[in-house]
């Protein structure tokens, strides 16, 4: 039976909002344009579009926003129908469904600091209407998620088994919400967004149902694709893409090759500063399931693996799972930039600016990104080359559902 919190979360969606939109909302744009008002902006600040092509975010166009927190966005060439996203300076992005007709005017309190925003009133598009209901629930939801797990790892909590068990009702919580709105919705490409955040396995009928329903008109869009081959591995992950033996024995001998260390090996401490100049060792997460992951900014392969491990994260931090990750890159302001733009939330991000000459690569046998170990607590390898959904699967064998 579903918690009463959660009801009333679902119940707020299926009629799209628990509040009066405000009267900025109402004012209609020209079609193809993005506009509306932000207050507790500065003037000048930007705004960026961007649209998801092959997992990366690619800009579209941008604009400032005016002294009366006014904006009015026209992309750099119409948008395709699908999923796109619009930042608040590079610190609060909100995610769109749109097209090249529709007339969007968004209006919003934007608040200090960064993650995504809530509280958004928008019109011009029922989908994304529709999708920021579902957002503005799940995002609190999530937080509260976070800072539970954040005092589990405090070592000097007491209360360890009510955390324990409230970490278990949010996370409920959040699948009942997922559900609920994917089940309210299922002719909508915001239940998309919903079916991302469910297991496949568990939910396969609300997969079938909500794919089979958008294939038509969503099919060839790239979040469409996302989910939908999230949901075929998750069924037949060795039929998802058949190699002959020979690529088979090919695709070995590159891995093979790419690190000095497979699973059943103690995985070499590694010792690097963050962006910020501070010190993190890959020793410190003992205790936890890592994801070592060597990448780069200007990696797209690695960009477009981002997404997976994102999700994993925030589906299996609270368990006890986290990401080291060790950038190949050179340049300090792209690095940071690729960790904002792709959502990388996690603290242990290093890299000593060597490009390929990296200490950490080179000790590790890297020779081809993206490149990742998943190490147990006691800093033992147990499997390496883990791209997509697989890195779910082996954590549903750590942690469960």
């Amino acid at each position: 039976m579903r918690s009463i919190i959660t009801i009333f979360l679902v119940a707020c969606l299926v009629f799209a909002s628990c509040s009066e939109p405000v009267q900025e909302a109402q004012k209609i744009g020209k079609a193809g344009v993005i506009s509306g008002k932000f207050t507790g902006v500065e003037e000048g600040t930007k705004i960026f579009l961007r649209s998801f092509r092959k997992g990366v975010l690619v800009e579209k166009g941008d604009c400032m926003l005016k002294a009366d927190g006014s904006f009015e966005l026209t992309p750099n060439a119409p948008l395709k129908s699908g999923y796109h996203q619009i930042m608040i300076s590079k610190r609060r992005p909100l995610v769109l469904i749109t097209n090249s007709e529709e007339p969007i005017y968004i209006s919003a309190d934007v608040p200090e600091g960064k993650g995504y925003l809530t509280g958004a009133n928008i019109t011009g598009s029922e989908a994304t209407a529709l999708l920021a209901t579902y957002y503005d629930a799940l995002i609190p939801l999530q937080d509260s998620l976070m800072s539970v797990s954040k005092m589990l790892k405090n070592p000097s909590t007491e209360n360890r088994g009510e955390l324990e068990g409230l970490t278990k009702e949010i996370v409920k919580n959040l699948n009942d919400l997922s559900e609920g709105f994917v089940e309210a919705n299922e002719n909508s490409p915001a239940a998309l967004a919903g079916l991302e955040n469910l297991n496949p396995k568990t939910y396969f009928r609300d997969y079938e149902t909500v794919l089979g329903n958008l294939r038509k008109e969503y099919g060839q869009t790239e979040y469409f694709k996302m989910i939908n081959k999230k949901y075929a591995m998750s069924q037949d992950p060795t039929n998802l893409k058949k190699k002959t033996k020979q690529q088979q024995v090919q695709q070995k001998q590159r891995t093979g090759k790419n690190s000095k260390y497979a699973a059943g090996d103690k995985a070499p401490d590694i010792v690097m500063n963050d962006p910020d100049g501070n010190e993190r060792k890959l020793s410190d997460l003992r205790g936890s399931v890592v994801l070592l992951d060597f990448w780069a900014s200007w990696c797209g392969p690695c960009r477009r693996e981002n997404p997976h491990v994102v999700h994993a994260y925030e589906k299996y931090h609270s368990k006890g799972f986290d990401v080291f990750s060790v950038s190949l890159d050179s340049d300090v302001n792209r690095w940071k930039g690729a960790i904002q733009q792709d959502g990388l939330v996690w603290d242990n991000h290093v890299s000593d600016l060597q490009g390929w000459r990296n200490a950490a690569s080179q000790e590790y046998g890297i020779k081809s990104i993206p490149h990742t170990m998943l190490i147990d607590k006691d800093g033992t390898i147990i499997r390496t080359h883990l791209r997509g959904p697989v890195l779910e699967n082996e954590l549903i064998k750590l942690f469960g559902e």
